[in-house]
């Protein structure tokens, strides 16, 4: 499992933190010629909010489900399982067909045998007995950095956008519609321990660590209303 920290970030603070982490990190392999490349998940949900309950309730060890595909390549989703233990996370994965990718996302089990112990299997179980459906589209732009000494890995999220699940597949973007324009999320993942000098351009440019849940701000806005 591995630490990480969270941060909203302003477009001044994140113009400073670029400049100084890219003179010794190195770009994510992932990144277009922009820099960025495009994320969407499908979170699952059940009927009464469980899953934002626990986050909001700070509970210890939580899980959230999410079919997730890169760059609008639908065909190549994968079910991910996030699971978190205090300040620690991991990740679980299952990669889906389409025909399983079809059925979850229209809130009905796979027909196929479902592999023993898996992510997918995990799921059903929950689909089938507290009601979990796909809940909610969370969209943005990743711009990533990597540092080989405890694998460090920094990102910047932007354009958050959260939107409905239905025709989701169909939709290539989904307008920024959480944070304020041009604010974006830090994370800040790593092994063993955060090295000084990264702590320090951290701490240098006035972050506040919060709670920034992309699901969490998402599923509120839905909640509320403000996400049809």
């Amino acid at each position: 499992m591995r630490h990480e920290l969270k941060y909203v970030i302003t477009p001044i603070q994140y113009q400073l933190l670029k400049g100084r982490l890219q003179a010794f990190m190195k770009r994510d392999s992932h990144a277009g010629e922009d820099g960025n490349y495009f994320i969407r998940s499908v979170y699952f949900e059940s009927p009464g909010a469980d899953t934002l309950a626990e986050k909001e309730n700070g509970v210890d060890n939580r899980k959230k489900y999410r079919i997730r595909y890169y760059e609008n390549q639908p065909k190549a989703c994968v079910l991910e399982c996030k699971s978190k233990k205090g300040t620690r996370i991991s990740k679980t994965t299952y990669p889906l067909s389409e025909e399983e990718r079809d059925m979850l996302l229209a809130g009905a089990s796979p027909t196929a045998d479902i592999c023993k112990g898996s992510v997918l299997e995990e799921l059903v179980v929950l689909m089938k007995t507290k009601g979990f459906a796909p809940g909610v589209v969370v969209d943005y732009l990743r711009e990533a950095y990597v540092y080989d000494i405890s694998n460090v890995r920094i990102t910047f999220d932007k354009e958050l956008a959260g939107g409905n699940v239905k025709d989701c597949l169909k939709r290539k973007r989904y307008l920024p519609n959480i944070l304020a324009p041009g604010d974006m999320i830090l994370e800040v993942k790593y092994d063993d321990y955060l090295p000084a000098h990264i702590s320090e351009i951290l701490s240098g440019v006035g972050l506040t660590q919060v709670a920034a849940s992309k699901f969490g701000m998402c599923m509120k806005k839905k909640l509320e209303g403000q996400i049809v």
